[in-house]
């Protein structure tokens, strides 16, 4: 029975490996696909005759449309304002490294703070170490948690 298991398996991965790398060769050294592409091409371009008539009308809206373009393009640049204000209201949640940029979410747990949070507690001398995860107990907390508080309030870190 497991011969039987074991012949199925290799049947399976040779058959997925097969599809996975036989069918890119496929597409790319076919002959007959190649050839199918080129034909499939060649009606494309016979309808364009019949399209720059259209493309004069296109042409004669899209006067019209392009202020709508820069409208639009004036909303996108509008769109990233509309983040950077609302920034401020998850920097009240989140803490910014000064060093690197890198926001960081505020820590719920010091045992899951980012590694430059626990750093940086200690470089204001808010900390008088970093703290292992077996050394923490509850009086440790209670002067951790205070000491993000105050880490929070530091405009360095907004």
């Amino acid at each position: 029975m497991a011969e039987l298991l074991f012949i199925a398996t290799t049947i399976f991965v040779a058959y997925v490996i097969f599809v996975v790398l036989g069918g890119k060769k496929d597409t790319s050294e076919s002959p007959q696909a190649e050839a199918a592409k080129p034909e499939a091409a060649k009606p494309a371009p016979q309808p364009e005759p019949a399209a720059p008539p259209a493309a004069v009308k296109t042409a004669e809206k899209p006067a019209k449309p392009a202020p709508a373009k820069p409208s639009a393009k004036t909303a996108t640049k509008a769109a990233p304002a509309k983040p950077a204000t609302t920034k401020p209201a998850a920097n009240a949640d989140s803490l910014k490294n000064p060093k690197t940029g890198e926001v960081a979410k505020f820590p719920a747990s010091y045992a899951f703070a980012k590694r430059w949070i626990k750093d940086a507690l200690v470089e204001e001398g808010l900390l008088d170490k970093v703290y292992k995860n077996n050394e923490l107990d509850e009086a440790v907390n209670a002067k951790i948690q205070a000491a993000l508080q105050q880490l929070r309030t530091l405009d360095k870190y907004q």
